[in-house]
């Protein structure tokens, strides 16, 4: 339904945040934006019971919406009027919005989930139903609060410490180690894209200093350092294979000579063949005479080497 703009007017009791620095002035872009991100919602003044002159409507959720409205110049706005909405439902509505649209501080916000759930008695899993929050983002924004050490939830809240960098540091249970790895992190000299491997690598070694956790995790961890190499095995000595003995090798030759008629040799082969025979031949005539005792004057000599060797 359509209501006038000046009819409506933002609830006093619920909290809010300057616009941000250098937000843009198209104003309609905004306007269109919201509109699309959430409806506005709005319920009647109770507070016209007693003052005629208060406006009828009071805000539930959807304020920038409103707010961007007015700057726009528009007379009218499009809004949702929810009557006996209870003040249980009324909460659902306004986390849900300062989760998603209005930014709100982490640790306030882990604050509201905190309290409403142990208010209403309900899970993280209930409330994630109610308002549109994964289970996982509600437990992130309540460990801020039940973990992480008191004074860095200040240095959150004031912008020092991310909401990333405050939800990983606050799984180390001892707050002066908290302190120390959030160090580095608050003056700016690591960003933030390393808390989650230096918080990792301080649950496995409690004790390491944070300085030697940032050179790991930045530099790179030092490789250990090498053993003394082991002293190579001697070689062992080598293995002299006996030939095999004299009498075997000339018996397979033997052999291979008895199986000579049964092969055919090709003419050309035949030629050769017979002469490495016949000085096969000499050979062993020489090696009978010698291991006889009869040695021969000039024998394996050529028979024209063997006359001359006579006359002298």
């Amino acid at each position: 339904m359509l209501l006038p703009v000046q009819s409506i007017i933002p609830d006093p009791d619920q909290p809010r945040k300057l616009p941000r620095k250098g937000r843009s002035a198209n104003t309609s872009d905004d306007l269109r934006t919201l509109e699309l991100r959430q409806p506005l919602i709005v319920r009647f003044n109770p507070a016209c019971d007693s003052d005629l002159d208060a406006a009828p409507y009071v805000i539930v959720v959807g304020e920038r919406l409103w707010m961007a409205a007015r700057r726009a110049g528009l007379t009218d706005i499009d809004v949702q009027l929810r009557a006996g909405i209870d003040e249980q439902e009324l909460r659902e509505l306004r986390l849900s919005e300062n989760y998603h649209h209005e930014k709100i501080p982490a640790m306030q916000l882990g604050r509201a989930f905190l309290e409403y759930r142990e208010e209403h008695s309900v899970t993280q899993q209930e409330l994630a139903r109610r308002t549109a929050i994964t289970p996982g983002t509600i437990h992130h924004y309540e460990s801020l609060i039940r973990n992480l050490d008191p004074e860095l939830g200040k240095k959150v809240d004031s912008g020092e410490l991310t909401f990333k960098e405050a939800r990983s540091i606050a799984d180390i249970d001892d707050y002066a180690r908290q302190r120390e790895i959030a160090g580095p992190f608050v003056s700016g000299q690591l960003s933030s894209v390393y808390v989650e491997r230096i918080v990792g690598r301080a649950k496995n070694f409690p004790t390491k200093s944070i300085d030697d956790l940032l050179d790991e995790v930045v530099n790179g961890a030092k490789p250990a350092p090498e053993p003394e190499p082991a002293p190579l095995p001697r070689a062992p000595e080598p293995v002299i294979h006996q030939r095999k003995d004299l009498e075997g090798m000339l018996l397979q030759l033997a052999g291979q000579l008895d199986s000579l008629p049964l092969q055919t040799i090709p003419e050309y082969r035949r030629l050769k063949l017979v002469s490495t025979l016949r000085i096969l031949d000499s050979r062993v005539q020489l090696a009978l005479h010698h291991l006889s005792g009869a040695q021969i004057a000039g024998a394996g000599m050529p028979p024209g080497l063997v006359g001359a060797a006579s006359r002298r």
